[in-house]
């Protein structure tokens, strides 16, 4: 069987940019694209989250219990660049962008398209990586504005 180059493979599947910030002590965020949707009733999403993350880290710890999904706008790129480890400028993102918070007490980026607010419903691990099933606590769609979009290793922008 040949090698297998599941991230090549992956990267031709477009996707929209996430930037999940979770309710720990100190604010934290980390860009994610593995992002879904579970079931409308009871209202569940998920999101994948690396075991070698700091996220996941907070999570699996208990030092978080909660995670918001900003879902960005094209005009939030330094956002995803900045949590995905890609940013050339150095930012304060929780600063320098304006923020609120829902039920869970994760910073939601008020900018973005929405957010959908999350307690931890359930943890599985698969792999190298742990899906978080969280219970939406609250969501709310915030601005129409083009979406942030990621494809072949590339931002671009859905309008």
């Amino acid at each position: 069987m040949p090698e297998i180059d599941l991230r090549s493979v992956m990267g031709e599947f477009a996707t929209g940019v996430t930037a999940v910030t979770l309710n720990g002590p100190e604010a934290h965020g980390i860009t994610v694209n593995a992002f879904s949707s579970v079931s409308l009733d009871p209202p569940l999403v998920l999101v994948c989250l690396d075991h070698g993350t700091e996220a996941h880290e907070q999570l699996q710890s208990g030092d978080a219990d909660g995670y918001c999904v900003n879902i960005l706008a094209a005009d939030q790129q330094i956002l995803g660049e900045h949590f995905a480890d890609m940013a050339e400028e150095d930012i304060d993102p929780f600063d320098e962008f304006p923020t609120m918070t829902a039920e869970t007490g994760a910073p939601v980026f008020t900018e973005s398209l929405g957010y959908v607010d999350c307690s931890i419903h359930e943890a599985v691990e698969a792999g190298d990586h742990t899906i978080y099933i969280g219970s939406v606590e609250a969501a709310e769609q915030l601005e129409d504005k083009d979406a942030l979009t990621f494809f072949e290793g590339e931002w671009g922008q859905l309008s």
